[in-house]
Parts: structure tokens; sequence; C-alpha cells
């Protein structure tokens, strides 16, 4: 018999099923990353299609079952306003809700991921700058998670000259086996920077745009699995 729970989480991601259904995630404190079949969630007299949009922070009914948990009630405890009016803010937030529902595994509470997308929001909600402050998002999620990019010269030797990106692993020098396009000094020392500022600064980090897509279409490839590695 299923069980019925009470949680509170920040939405992460949601997308239509079958003809009026919605699959979301929840990131949850105490239960993790949590998937929650919202029944009917698309019918115009539904009030969860509203409350369980990406960035708000709710407080949820839900059965537990086998497969996506079933959602029995859906509350609004906070929304940011002020970002969903700026497109570019709204943009990033999405962008980084997304990457983190792509790396956290369902069920492993993640308090610390939980309290850095919080402060992800709040800061895009007072003006963060959105491009480097999605990437430094990132770049902090992946670190927490257990395997982030070395980004201090070569994984292996310790030079700074030649420096590729290895998917597995961050910077490799050719001579340790790196392959393809090198990564220039002042984008992988911009990335090392961001990674350590705290959220609230990284808008100082001066990165040209172009600079900015590819750091973040790097960490695109590091792999997600990679990330749930514990030391």
């Amino acid at each position: 018999m299923a069980r019925l729970r009470r949680s509170r989480g920040i939405v992460l991601t949601a997308r239509d099923v079958q003809e009026t259904d919605r699959l979301v995630h929840v990131l949850c404190e105490r239960e993790g990353k949590l998937p929650l079949l919202v029944k009917r969630a698309r019918r115009m007299e539904s009030p969860y299609g509203a409350i369980l949009e990406p960035t708000n922070y709710v407080e949820l009914i839900y059965y537990v079952r086998g497969g996506p948990y079933l959602l029995k009630e859906a509350h609004l405890l906070k929304h940011f306003p002020s970002l969903r009016a700026d497109p570019a803010a709204l943009g990033a937030a999405l962008t980084g809700l997304a990457f983190a529902a792509d790396r956290l595994p369902d069920g492993v509470p993640e308090p610390g991921a939980v309290e850095l997308v919080g402060r992800f929001l709040a800061e895009l909600e007072r003006g963060l700058h959105p491009r480097p402050g999605l990437l430094a998002f990132e770049l902090k999620l992946v670190s927490l998670l257990g395997h982030g990019p070395h980004l201090a010269g070569c994984v292996r030797c310790g030079g700074e000259e030649g420096l590729a990106w290895s998917p597995e692993e961050g910077l490799l020098c050719r001579r340790c086996g790196g392959t393809g396009e090198e990564v220039p000094p002042s984008l992988w020392r911009g990335m090392r920077m961001l990674s350590r500022l705290p959220l609230r600064a990284a808008g100082r980090v001066k990165l040209p745009e172009a600079a900015l897509d590819r750091a973040l279409e790097l960490l695109q490839r590091f792999p997600a699995s990679a990330s749930r590695a514990r030391p």
C-alpha cells in the first residue's frame, strides 16, 4: 500500500507526459531529488501547473510507490518574481536547474546541493550577472558532488602549457595524453577563479561571451556519472 509523505523543495524541471500529466523533479533536503508524477497538471482547472514551475520553492504531499511518486497536494511557499521577469536571468536559472537535475541521482540526500541551488536563485533575483553566475554555479555543483574538473594545470603532471580538456578529468597536457583544441590559460584560470569565489562575486570575473560559451560547453561534456562519484 502506498504511503503518504510530506516534504519541501525546489522544483528543478517539469516536462509533459501522456496527454494531460506532467513529470516534475523536486530537490528536497531530506529526500534528495524526487521524481513526481502530477496527474492532469495540464488541465485548465488544475492549480499545479503554475505551482510546480521550475525555480519555485514548494511544499508537497505525495504517495511513495514504485516508479515516479504520485503527487497528492502542492503548495507554493516562495517564488522569484524579479528573476522570472528577466529573460536572461530566467534562462540562466532554468539551464542551471536542468544541469543539476541531470547530475543529481534520485533519492540521495544532498543538503549542500539544496543550499547551493537556493543561493543561486536568490543571487539571480538580486541581480547576479546571469552568464558568469551560471558558470560559477555549475562549477560549484560538480565540485560539491565530489568530482569537479581539475583546473590548476595538468591533472597528472601539474604543467600549464598546451592544456586540452579531458571530459573525465579536466585539464590534461599534450605530454600526458591531452588531445583536441587547446584551452587557453585565460579561460581555465577564469573557470578556476569562478569555482572559488562566492556566487555573489561571479560578475567580477571578466570573461568574453565567447569564452563563457566555451566554458559552459566544456562543462556540459563533463559526464554526469563522474559528478556522482564520491571520494
